[in-house]
């Protein structure tokens, strides 16, 4: 079938899947496979020479079981070449529609769409939101790198807008934490969504006390690993739930937290999830990197494509009765994760957590940089100045969960020496990890 006859049959059947049964997923899945395998391999060169030199031809891949054949891409295997080896031959760059990456890895990235297929995979998010409890007319806060480009391809968004139904309102997460209330206070949103870590830094800043009027129904945040430290923080400032959602630029939604199990909902008629350990599917319970392949991005496919991210696997299909697979969590980028000296892997939250819950009380904001493999820098600018017994605490509190062959500094800032580029975020390493070095006994 055509491309255009998949999808508008992928859009007769969005919000009928939830629905179904889970061999009925499977079987659209299917479908949606066969014809993106096919697609790729007539029209995109990259793809054509990736099959030819591993042997396979279209016709090899029949089911989501025949994807293990397939060699898996990285971002890197895109930037290295020109842009028409990986994108469809049918599809003039200059008229798609172009979403990037903030660059959180350090290499920006942009994905290209035709304007079709980034309308048709923005109602997997829609649908996400209905599932969250999101009502046509509420109002959404965003806060989010504010980008001019986005506003400009996204026409359907801004026909939505003008008719009052699923409003989006951005809000500049670079803002200044005051400027960031300052606005929310003003919108008073039915909904606030965000990154955790800025979700969580202005959380502790809004309550009674401040009078700010901010009273959303819950909060929905994305965009960065919602580890359990960020959610408490989140729940505890806001006064209302959160809800977790995992996507990714490549695919837009890939994952969302069911309001009843706890467990996320794979976005499985969008796209093909894998989750492997040193190359095996990950068993239920067990940890993975995260493989995909999209279903409708025809312009520039992504087939076993590594995302970089670390999950841990669920059931095939949820309690809540839904038929999408599960996974129990997702532990985030591994750029959001520090290699230590001994090799090992470990999220920053470690060392933050204690930190925070004992001497918060006089931080401002902080941010935790791993500058070398066994040197760490932790920049605060405080309320006050702390005294020596409080610095002293803090760097007893990080070395407890560091090694000793690992270098702990602190360093006191004052506001303007914050200048964060792209999404801020409050903990990074500047050690380049490669992911197909992951040893899985280093978490």
């Amino acid at each position: 079938m055509s491309v255009l006859a998949e999808s508008i049959h992928t859009f007769s059947q969005i919000w009928r899947n939830p629905q179904k049964t889970k061999d009925a997923i499977t079987a659209f899945q299917n479908r949606k496979l066969r014809s993106i395998i096919a697609n790729a391999y007539q029209y995109v060169k990259y793809y054509r020479q990736l099959f030819d030199a591993a042997g396979i031809k279209p016709q090899d891949i029949k089911t989501i079981e025949d994807l293990s054949l397939i060699p898996i891409t990285s971002t890197q295997d895109y930037r290295t070449r020109p842009l028409q080896d990986v994108l469809s031959s049918k599809i003039d760059p200059k008229k798609t529609v172009k979403r990037s990456t903030s660059g959180s890895s350090g290499r920006p990235f942009t994905v290209h769409r035709t304007s079709w297929e980034d309308h048709l995979i923005n109602f997997f998010h829609i649908r996400v939101l209905q599932q969250f409890g999101v009502l046509p007319l509420d109002k959404t806060a965003h806060v989010r790198l504010v980008s001019a480009s986005h506003q400009r391809d996204n026409i359907p968004g801004a026909v939505r807008q003008a008719l009052g139904i699923h409003r989006v309102y951005p809000i500049h997460s670079l803002l200044h934490e005051n400027e960031i209330i300052h606005e929310l206070s003003l919108l008073k949103p039915d909904i606030v969504f965000g990154y955790p870590t800025v979700l969580a830094h202005i959380a502790g800043l809004i309550g009674p006390e401040r009078s700010s009027g901010i009273n959303p129904k819950f909060i929905i945040a994305g965009g960065e690993s919602l580890t359990p430290f960020r959610r408490q923080e989140i729940e505890r400032g806001f006064g209302k739930r959160v809800f977790g959602l995992y996507g990714a630029h490549e695919f837009n939604k890939v994952a969302w937290e069911c309001p009843d199990s706890g467990d996320y909902h794979v976005c499985d008629d969008n796209l093909v999830l894998e989750v492997l350990q040193n190359g095996r599917p990950a068993a239920v319970g067990e940890q993975g990197e995260v493989v995909a392949t999209g279903l409708h991005s025809y312009a520039m496919p992504f087939i076993r494509y590594r995302l970089g991210d670390i999950v841990t696997r669920g059931p095939e299909v949820c309690s809540c009765g839904q038929p999408f697979s599960t996974l129990r969590a997702v532990q985030g980028r591994l750029h959001d994760y520090f290699r230590l000296p001994n090799g090992r892997l470990m999220h920053p939250d470690k060392i933050v957590v204690p930190i925070m819950e004992s001497e918060s009380g006089w931080f401002n904001r902080y941010e935790l940089i791993q500058e070398e493999v066994d040197r760490i820098l932790l920049r605060i600018q405080p309320f006050q100045n702390p005294s020596e017994g409080q610095l002293v605490n803090v760097k007893r509190l990080a070395m407890s969960q560091l090694p000793s062959d690992v270098e702990f500094r602190i360093e006191i800032i004052d506001e303007h020496s914050f200048k964060p580029e792209g999404k801020f975020r409050f903990c990074r390493s500047m050690v380049h990890s490669h992911t197909d070095k992951i040893s899985w006994d280093q978490f």
